[in-house]
């Protein structure tokens, strides 16, 4: 129905007019729209305001890590995280739980397996830094021991809801890939527990794995020292935090086997104290024996850790006490020397 009677190309017209001149007055962007003669118009399109202030948006953008051009958000990390140590043996002490320690952990950008997994770790700082000292927790370098892993998990848990004496860094799945594998060895077949460049390596690692290992492919220590880049994402992490002491929870010997100054140990009924001695690549002789950081090896029984975590709950206090003491034990022996050395002074 047209009561002024107006051509319909004119009315056409002058909706085209109106349309434009609004877009030109209010600053908006134009789409184009469809008249119902199948010809086309642009229609402005009406300015959308963020809910966000625009100085914020950048400030809410996912954290994120990057490595070979590969990157992984602060949520991804956490998902995978959860979705890791769920397959733990053992139970966690809750969903709730697990996923708020899993939202603290961090990826190194050199923390990824050979299969692209990130390494990823947790840190709580001492509530004493000057007093407490740094220790650093590694488990499941070996793939096929997995209640290391459950131990490391419900440290974690301890250290989230308390204030420690000592400062923290876990890292509690070091060999994603032999996890997912159920193997000893990283992809590449590696033990990466041989792999540490030990000052040794070049002279004697190859020949002990033949020799006294008779070739062992479960031994195997790598081409060359740090050949690996779970090894090298270790490494990082040791310059980076600067361990006094290092806890490796292992499995399945039952013995607490410790690379350190001769000191008087702390009873723990679980696991005896006995020295296994140290390996050409292992981390024991190479940050012990070549740079004078202690290693307590944590031997597990078997699933002894899955079933007995309030034990291994107190090893983890016992642990501390052993690292001031070990620390204490190291610097009176080094300035005790540093004395020694140091000329004397003129009598006259």
């Amino acid at each position: 129905m047209n009561p002024f009677n107006i051509k319909p190309t004119l009315i056409k017209l002058l909706l085209v007019i109106i349309l434009v001149v609004s877009g030109f007055i209010f600053g908006c962007e134009t789409v184009p729209i469809v008249t119902k003669d199948r010809s086309q118009v642009e229609m402005p399109m009406p300015e959308v305001k963020s809910a966000i202030p625009a100085e914020e948006i950048s400030t809410q953008k996912e954290e994120e890590v990057v490595v070979d051009n590969k990157s992984i958000s602060k949520e991804q990390i956490q998902q995978y995280c959860f979705s890791e140590l769920k397959k733990l043996p053992g139970t966690p002490a809750s969903t709730e739980e697990l996923n708020k320690i899993c939202g603290k952990m961090n990826v190194y950008p050199e923390c990824y397996s050979v299969n692209g997994d990130p390494i990823f770790h947790y840190e709580q700082l001492a509530k004493n830094a000057k007093k407490g000292k740094n220790i650093l927790t590694i488990s499941l370098i070996h793939g096929d021991e997995p209640a290391s892993g459950t131990v490391a998990r419900s440290w974690i848990s301890r250290l989230d809801n308390l204030e420690p004496r000592n400062s923290w860094r876990v890292i509690p799945l070091a060999n994603p890939d032999g996890f997912k594998k159920k193997t000893r060895m990283n992809v590449n077949g590696v033990d990466l527990n041989r792999n540490f460049p030990t000052e040794d390596w070049e002279e004697s690692a190859l020949k002990h794995w033949k020799v006294n290992k008779k070739a062992d492919p479960r031994k195997f220590p790598g081409d060359k020292p740090a050949s690996e880049i779970e090894t090298q994402c270790l490494i990082k992490h040791i310059e980076d935090f600067k361990p006094d002491f290092i806890i490796s929870i292992h499995t399945p010997y039952g013995v607490l086997d410790f690379d350190g100054p001769p000191m008087k140990f702390p009873t723990f009924k679980p696991l005896p104290w006995i020295s296994l001695g140290n390996y050409p690549g292992s981390l024991g002789r190479y940050m012990w024996v070549n740079n004078r950081v202690p290693v307590l090896t944590i031997e597990l029984k078997g699933n002894q850790g899955v079933h007995q975590l309030e034990n291994f709950d107190k090893l983890q206090d016992i642990s501390g006490t052993v690292a001031i003491q070990a620390t204490k034990i190291i610097n009176n022996v080094q300035e005790k020397t540093a004395n020694t050395d140091r000329p004397a002074k003129n009598a006259n």
